[in-house]
């Protein structure tokens, strides 16, 4: 009886193997040219859905795919982090074949990855739909396709949650949902994305000087009661930068987790359609020489990230201040002239910013930040970070220290 059990096992355990190898096996994978180097971050966004014939979605597979990766991508390139793989790459590798969800799901994801690794892709960000779920569930999953390292996020948007809004607000939930999955994404795997941005900055030459080190107050000569710009001490190497498996979780803990969820999502949406009070603070990414500017970017992000759990700041949103740069035609990045980081925090309505630059200072790498008063046009606050050069994931470590340096004021 055991020998017959054991050999029905196994002929399950090798029938499920042959179907993943078949299932990838029937995908031609084609290649496409290696695109420019770039220190950005390249991305493969997929959206797939488990074929559940019992299941009647409201929104079909296909498009269920192209309008979370097209509202995905469209929220990752407003970041300056990420160069996402245009729908065209994605057709040329895939020969316009329809691949299915149970197909993508494979073998975890076999088949995604090794289409990511045809794109010349860093990560692959895939965001899956199951049967039992809402059909506005999000679970997204960022795997490094050189490392394997897995990160995971999963949140939903009930029905029940959607009933209390109009047509327009549920974009804005729906939008926000995917924000809030990315900034747990990004949260977990901010060590390992810039681990990856320094590794590609190495392999790009030097294009621009390195900045001066030296930061100047916003518009104003320096006096000599100004205090000095303190350096913190050193900090410790990171850890951020490992597998995230999903934690086993009780039911009552997932609902508990959910009812939070949906309760921070809705007051997000009404405070985003009423006037909002507080100290409106737009921040700039760090400027850097090229090799680092991504990196800079990923810590520009982090420091919005902790000025935000510090609270008493309305931040900017990244978006509209992409939008403002794009509309002026001025750069994303490494805005050296304050004068114009002024006059742009003052077209988004901001009281409060913070600029700063990233520059190796011979075998030290500086992280200087200031926070400026845009009406006063005076320096409110200054802060700084070190590492030993090529260690620049260690600031990530003491950003919640560059925060706090930034929330004191010096009056």
């Amino acid at each position: 009886m055991k020998k017959t059990a054991t050999r029905v096992l196994g002929s399950l355990i090798i029938l499920n193997f042959l179907l993943c190898v078949s299932a990838c096996a029937r995908t031609k994978i084609s290649s496409i040219p290696q695109p420019p180097a770039t220190a950005k971050l390249r991305i493969f966004v997929l959206a797939a859905t488990e074929a559940e014939r019992r299941v009647q979605w409201q929104v079909s597979p296909e498009k269920f795919n192209e309008n979370m990766a097209e509202k995905t991508s469209e929220i990752l390139k407003t970041q300056g982090i990420y160069e996402v793989v245009s729908a065209e790459d994605i057709k040329a590798v895939l020969e316009n074949q329809t691949v299915t969800g149970s197909e993508w799901f494979a073998d975890d994801w076999a088949l995604a990855k090794d289409v990511g690794r045809a794109l010349h892709a860093d990560y692959a960000l895939l965001i899956e739909r199951r049967a039992g779920r809402s059909d506005l569930h999000f679970s997204l999953d960022l795997i490094n396709l050189n490392t394997g390292k897995l990160f995971h996020s999963f949140n939903y948007v009930s029905n029940a949650l959607l009933k209390k809004f109009n047509d327009s607000e549920k974009t804005q939930v729906i939008r926000e949902a995917i924000r809030s999955n990315y900034r747990q994404i990004f949260n977990d795997s901010k060590g390992d994305l810039l681990n990856t941005a320094m590794a590609k900055g190495k392999l790009l030459p030097e294009k621009i000087q390195t900045p001066v080190i030296a930061m100047k107050p916003a518009i104003e000569k320096a006096t000599p009661d100004k205090p000095k710009e303190d350096v913190l001490p050193q900090p410790k190497t990171i850890t951020t930068s490992h597998n995230v498996e999903p934690v086993a979780v009780s039911e009552k803990q997932a609902q508990e987790k959910q009812i939070t969820f949906e309760k921070e999502l809705e007051k997000t949406i009404l405070a985003k359609n009423k006037k909002e009070d507080g100290t409106r603070l737009i921040v700039y990414d760090f400027d850097a020489v090229e090799r680092l500017r991504i990196v800079g970017m990923i810590l520009a992000e982090a420091l919005r990230e902790e000025l935000l759990k510090l609270g008493g700041f309305v931040l900017v949103n990244r978006e509209n201040m992409v939008q403002v740069m794009d509309e002026y035609k001025l750069q994303h990045s490494g805005l050296v002239d304050e004068k114009q980081s002024i006059k742009i925090g003052q077209w988004l309505a901001a009281n409060e910013a913070v600029t700063g630059m990233l520059a190796p200072l011979g075998t030290t790498s500086v992280l200087q930040a200031k926070r400026i008063d845009i009406k006063k046009m005076n320096t409110i606050s200054l802060g700084s970070l070190k590492c030993e050069a090529g260690k620049e994931d260690e600031l990530l470590n003491n950003m919640p220290l560059l925060a706090g340096k930034l929330i004191q004021s010096k009056e």
